[in-house]
């Protein structure tokens, strides 16, 4: 052990955020039941989007932070000025002078009104540009200053980094949290807690000839998407964490909280998968489905249809020290 505490990404949801949530839904749930709904081609959408993002997750294209380039780069400042597209039109704006021609076509006016509106347009461009600019410098100072840290294979600096990159802003509404390990010296491992299996949608909606109609999910169909949104969520824990590392491979533990559960103690570890880097620079990820992509990285878990992820040993690959503490102290 390195001696080093975790790093945190996202923070664990808390026994009242859990309690919380559960109420809600069972709530949901209860009015469902009793009443009548209407299913439309929005819901119908909104379940597929709702889908996708559970279980291709993964299906991104890996870019690798370039560190030598930013290194070499130093610190910057946006690019481009703040003014650099109004000042010309507010310059034709000063600069216009009435032609005989617009006096006598009375259209002075006019033009003065169409060029105060080019403007307006230009500012609001300059806006969104020069806002594009300086998140994208800040960005890369924020990155600047982790480097030296991230480089060491600090998981705080990795943590740093990997919220820059926008994972925190990415994977926060489909994981419960999400911290960064260091075992050995050489050894990053990242600690992913799944959404719970209550949490996970119990009924689907589909869109028939005419109409669309919801529809309540099997245990079995439920146990399913359970298992590929688990196998998505560490693909793409997984990238992300090699995006900004240099390192031979990348290991990531997922954990749910067991049915009825609400502290830190009824976490279980349910899904353990090595991904070396080499692989993943070979595996089109946007081609391939989770399930079948963690199963040939060798995933580790327990999983049967009907029940879904059940707990599985990580003693037995030296993670032992993740686990629980009340599961550490049996």
């Amino acid at each position: 052990m390195t001696g080093s505490p975790p790093a945190t990404v996202i923070a664990s949801m808390s026994r009242v955020d859990r309690a919380t949530g559960r109420l809600a839904r069972d709530s949901d749930r209860k009015l469902r039941a009793t009443s009548r709904r209407r299913a439309t081609r929005t819901d119908v959408e909104a379940q597929q989007r709702l889908h996708s993002r559970l279980t291709e997750i993964h299906k991104v294209t890996p870019k690798r932070v370039d560190w030598d380039r930013i290194l070499a780069e130093g610190p910057v400042v946006p690019a481009i000025a703040r003014d650099a597209m109004s000042a010309a039109a507010r310059r034709k704006l000063s600069e216009y002078r009435p032609s005989l021609m617009d006096s006598l076509l009375g259209v002075e006016r006019e033009k003065r009104r169409e060029l105060t509106e080019k403007v307006i347009e230009a500012a609001k461009a300059d806006a969104e540009l020069w806002a594009r600019a300086k998140a994208e410098a800040d960005t890369h100072n924020r990155l600047l200053a982790l480097a030296p840290g991230v480089r060491a294979l600090q998981v705080e600096a990795i943590a740093g980094a990997l919220k820059v990159q926008g994972v925190a802003m990415n994977l926060k509404d489909i994981v419960e949290g999400l911290t960064i390990h260091q075992p050995t010296p050489e050894r990053l491992v990242a600690r992913v807690d799944l959404l719970e299996f209550d949490a996970l949608p119990d009924e689907t909606c589909l869109s028939g000839a005419t109409s669309a109609t919801w529809l309540g999910m099997s245990p079995a169909e439920r146990a399913d998407l359970q298992l590929t949104n688990a196998c998505s969520v560490v693909l793409r824990v997984a990238v992300e964490l090699l995006q900004v590392v240099s390192v031979e491979a990348a290991e990531v533990v997922a954990r749910v909280c067991r049915p009825g559960g609400l502290t830190e103690a009824d976490m279980q570890p349910v899904l353990h998968v090595k991904v070396p880097t080499a692989v993943l620079a070979k595996l089109q990820l946007r081609k391939l489905d989770a399930g079948p992509a963690a199963a040939a990285l060798g995933a580790r878990m327990a999983w049967t249809p009907g029940h879904g992820l059940g707990p599985i040993d990580i003693e037995q690959v030296g993670l032992g020290a993740l686990r629980a503490p009340s599961i550490q102290a049996a």
